[in-house]
């Protein structure tokens, strides 16, 4: 009889939990407008999409970046518009240096190389929690465990499929693992260390392409949300001197380094400087004037290169945070910017040969 009574409890408890985990999904599945189901972008998805480069060609193209590159360059158009399948390894939030020293001195890679620039990630010093947070992703590729490997083929099936566990190693204030929810109850508005709420207003696709949000572009105060952390740092971001011209020369220094040795085994390297919005481009533009950082920069490496300032093409679209494109204009965007690579000789495509 005891033992009759204890497996009714478990049946029981079995299935109040699974009503109760089905309410809460179904509860998060009705606002699609904030949420979406898709593959956390974390180190362990970043490993599988760098596991193509060791199988990557003279013919292959490899994206990297920051979460610009993330958001504004659309894989799926790419290949439409080149036929040629990118690898894409930006990472939202982290510079991208530590992901092209990795290729250049751990692949045999000397396809070409597409690198998304946001100056104050890309000019970072070595020692910065950004650039060491992107290094501890490369460390993870080359250390990751079978175990490691296992655990996340075996998730995702589960974040393809549950809303309930959105997450990201940014933690977005609309995350929904349970620490994220323990941290907002506990401290509602302190999520991004400095008072303000910072949502997600992104998901990734298979590709780790970035989509924006709709509501981004169809509700300004939510838009409104993002900018107004933006407005509460950016009018505190110093000025170009003396330690930040040391800085970014040994940077330099550094990145010219690497660049020739990928150069010197056949590879091709192009450098995209995606738009930001006044708001968001004057103050790092005080920070790094793009004639003693950017244009220095590029004149040293001596690689192609498209700036935003330059072309049309690259700053006829409004970005609702000041900082990155809503997914139609991504989409207008790298076709545009595909076929003036192909026109310049800097892709392999109808009518060109790259140089």
């Amino acid at each position: 009889m005891k033992s009759f009574r204890l497996k009714t409890s478990l049946i029981i408890a079995i299935l109040a939990s699974a009503v109760m985990l089905a309410g809460w999904e179904m509860y998060w599945r009705s606002k699609p407008d904030m949420y979406r189901v898709g593959i956390e972008d974390d180190r362990y998805f970043w490993s599988e999409h760098r596991a193509r480069v060791e199988e990557a060609g003279q013919e292959d193209v490899i994206i990297i970046g920051s979460s610009r590159t993330g958001f504004n360059i659309m894989t799926h158009t790419w290949k439409e518009v080149h036929g040629v399948d990118p690898i894409k390894l930006a990472i939202d939030g982290k510079p991208p240096g530590p992901v092209l020293e990795d290729i250049v001195m751990n692949t045999d890679f000397n396809g070409t190389l597409v690198v998304g620039v946001a100056p104050a990630l890309f000019f970072s010093s070595r020692t910065s929690p950004r650039w060491q947070g992107a290094q501890s992703w490369v460390d993870h590729y080359h250390n990751q465990t079978y175990a490691q490997r296992l655990g996340h083929y075996l998730s995702k099936p589960l974040q393809r499929n549950l809303v309930m566990l959105t997450s990201s190693e940014l933690e977005f204030y609309n995350d929904l693992d349970l620490k994220s929810l323990l941290a907002r109850f506990s401290t509602p508005d302190a999520r991004t260390g400095n008072g303000m709420s910072l949502y997600k207003f992104g998901y990734l696709d298979e590709q780790r392409n970035i989509i924006m949000l709709d509501k981004m572009t169809e509700e300004p105060e939510f838009a409104k949300r993002i900018t107004d952390v933006w407005s509460s740092f950016l009018p505190y971001i110093p000025e170009y001197n003396e330690d930040v011209a040391l800085s970014v020369s040994e940077q330099i220094d550094s990145y010219q380094t690497i660049i020739e040795e990928f150069k010197n085994r056949g590879g091709r390297i192009v450098f995209v400087r995606h738009k930001s919005e006044k708001q968001w481009n004057d103050p790092f533009q005080d920070l790094l004037p793009r004639e003693l950082v950017y244009d220095k920069f590029i004149q040293t490496v001596d690689c192609p290169s498209y700036h935003f300032e330059d072309y049309a093409f690259m700053k006829k679209h409004t970005l609702p945070d000041w900082s990155h494109m809503a997914s139609n204009d991504a989409v207008s965007y790298t076709r545009d910017l595909v076929n003036k690579m192909i026109e310049d000789g800097h892709l392999k495509g109808p009518g060109a040969t790259a140089k």
